[in-house]
């Protein structure tokens, strides 16, 4: 059962990796303080710009389908870490996203199409008010841009399920195509197949460009996920069973196996490469996380109570985010979202780290389960959380 759990894994890490033909990939710093993915077309010769920004809590490989539909398509597509995000050295403020979005304008002039997941479109709606920015297409996914007059030609685009800001909300926008999945939410945007081609077949028309086929190798990818998780998952149950050593440290090794896997298998879309940048947040959530995690247990209630705490506390925070005036509590009103979503994904990110130390405490105290909840939730999160220093 180990012997095909590794190969399972490897097969996995293999097959996540897997690229649509004809399109390149390489990392590239865009301005000297914007790391960013550029994915373009293998063919040589000029080809449209298209700027790519991720939304709160993402990082530049989260619009890595959407660069890959868009390269296929013949666009030379860069898609940044935003301030404080991913591996920008910036800290995460109002100020430096947009000055940071200011710089990327000036070093890609001219951009022909422009597509923002969330905080991305926000930034990139201000930057058309406030700085000049005039891409040929703006594209909005998960959030209700208005441009203005004299703006760009403006797609807007979300899930049926979004969360924040309703299809009926983007509906009522009348500069704006309007383009609703009938399946994904906000998290999922980025992944959605059919936000996916609207986009790219209204990035060719805008650009006279033939739309090709749509891309297939993310099934590849998501065929590599599966396959690498379930191996991970094989070796997790039968590991500890070699060696009585290796079962007295499964609260560390049951939670190190998973996150290998999840990093070897998940980084062409979300970033989980470990950063030197990140590693003092997370050793501070994992203590944080162990402390609570013990005093719940002292207090005799389940793991599963931090998750409602954390998701009681970002529900706490909409009143701020959606009902403070605007502009007056602007920056208020920008850290109480950044806050919001933080812990949210927090919240959601709790519920694999849970069955993680579960697993942990399988035949074992609850010692082990809490530790192995503490270490996935504390690395996890804390990739994903911004910085502020």
């Amino acid at each position: 059962m180990i012997a095909a759990s590794s190969i399972a894994l490897i097969v996995g890490v293999i097959l996540s990796h897997a690229i649509e033909p004809g399109v390149r990939v390489e990392k590239t710093m865009l301005t000297p303080n914007t790391p960013a993915l550029r994915i373009f077309p293998a063919t040589p010769g000029q080809h449209p710009i298209a700027l790519l920004a991720h939304g709160n809590g993402g990082s530049k490989e989260m619009l890595f389908r959407f660069g890959e539909a868009l390269a296929a398509a013949g666009f030379d597509c860069y898609s940044v870490d935003q301030a404080g995000y991913g591996e920008s050295p910036l800290s995460c403020s109002l100020t430096n996203l947009r000055r940071n979005f200011q710089e990327l304008q000036r070093a890609l002039d001219p951009i022909d199409v422009f597509l923002g997941h969330s905080m991305g479109a926000a930034n990139g709606s201000w930057s058309v008010h406030e700085a000049s920015f005039r891409p040929k297409l703006f594209i909005g996914v998960g959030y209700p841009a208005e441009l203005g007059e004299d703006a760009p030609p403006l797609l807007l685009m979300a899930g049926r399920f979004e969360e924040f800001f309703r299809p009926a909300q983007l509906r009522s926008i009348a500069t704006a195509q309007v383009v609703i999945s009938p399946w994904s939410d906000h998290i999922l945007e980025p992944y959605d197949p059919a936000l996916m081609s609207a986009a790219v077949e209204a990035a060719c028309a805008a650009l006279g460009k033939p739309i090709p086929a749509a891309p297939t190798a993310w099934l590849w990818r998501l065929a590599g996920i599966v396959l690498g998780i379930a191996g991970a998952l094989g070796l997790v149950l039968h590991l500890p069973e070699l060696h009585p050593r290796l079962a007295r440290i499964r609260g560390v090794i049951i939670p190190a196996i998973f996150l290998v896997a999840a990093t070897l298998t998940l980084n062409t879309w979300v970033g989980a490469t470990p950063q030197l940048r990140r590693i003092p947040q997370q050793a501070a959530l994992f203590g944080f996380i162990w402390m609570a995690l013990a005093g719940l247990g002292r207090l005799r209630l389940r793991r599963w109570s931090l998750a409602v705490v954390t998701g009681a506390m970002s529900l706490a925070c909409l009143p701020f985010v959606f009902y403070l005036p605007y502009p007056q509590f602007e920056k208020g009103i920008f850290l109480f979202a950044v806050l919001m979503i933080t812990l949210g994904i927090s919240t959601l990110l709790m519920l694999p780290s849970m069955l993680v130390g579960r697993i942990a405490a399988r035949g074992a105290s609850r010692r082990d389960g809490d530790i192995a909840v503490a270490i996935f939730a504390s690395y996890c999160i804390g990739q994903f959380m911004p910085l502020f220093y």
